[in-house]
């Protein structure tokens, strides 16, 4: 079988140009509410991790901070390298694996992470990363998918139908107890819901494919009421912040 990493750099080395013209991670309201959330002092040095095509980063950026974007698929970090050019904004990339940060403890501000922890292999691996590499007092902010905690497990069929690269969303109850378990002072929560159609949620890949099928199918025979109402989707949202005391 191939292994967790090789997914996810198959999975988004083929849908990379998508990510970068994302309306929603481009300018989704999880981006502003998230950096706002991390209360920066300015010129802070901030790291996203799995920056993808670096939306976040470039956000960070764009307010004056310095910035370092990690992410494991090349073709990513290429498209959010481009980005930055384009933009005029001075960010230094690098590839790797965000559960092996290659930094000295106390190095950072603030670290980020947007739409990107359900795919990782150890999330608790990562905190401890994470919490190692903040200075005191730093923060780290999180968005991701979640769900209502009687749905979430539903949901994670469904991601794994859409993208093989896809691990584990969780409940808010679930990242509560993560943080706290990582000695991170839990400052933010907030879960939003934002109502779309099947499809839309199913971008980018395509209604057509083996996985795009499979995946409406399930939602058609399978959905609770708490994930499709009306014959929409309702996409759940968390934000949440630790402080590293």
């Amino acid at each position: 079988m191939p292994s967790s990493d090789s997914k996810i750099t198959s999975f988004f080395g083929r849908y990379h140009a998508a990510y970068r013209t994302s309306e929603r991670h481009a300018h989704g309201s999880d981006l502003v509410r998230l950096i706002d959330c991390l209360d920066l002092q300015p010129n802070s040095l901030v790291l996203d991790a799995a920056c993808g095509t670096g939306h976040t980063a470039l956000a960070l950026a764009s307010r004056g901070h310095q910035v370092i974007g990690m992410d494991m698929t090349p073709e990513m970090v290429q498209e959010a390298q481009d980005l930055a050019e384009e933009q005029g904004l001075s960010i230094s990339w690098l590839i790797g694996n965000v559960e092996q940060l290659p930094w000295e403890p106390e190095t950072f501000d603030a670290i980020t992470c947007r739409r990107a922890a359900h795919h990782f292999q150890n999330l608790p691996l990562f905190l401890r990363e994470t919490h190692r590499v903040l200075k005191p007092g730093g923060v780290l902010g999180i968005s991701d998918m979640t769900a209502p905690s009687t749905a979430i497990d539903w949901l994670n069929q469904l991601e794994k139908l859409r993208d093989p690269s896809h691990q584990t969303a969780r409940s808010a109850n679930q990242w509560c107890a993560l943080l706290g378990e990582t000695d991170y002072d839990l400052e933010y929560l907030q879960v939003s819901v934002e109502p779309m159609p099947p499809t839309e949620w199913l971008a980018p890949v395509s209604p057509e494919s083996l996985e795009g099928s499979q995946a409406l199918t399930f939602i058609d025979d399978h959905a609770p009421a708490s994930i499709l109402a009306s014959g929409q989707f309702l996409k759940y949202r968390l934000i949440i912040t630790g402080v590293k005391s």
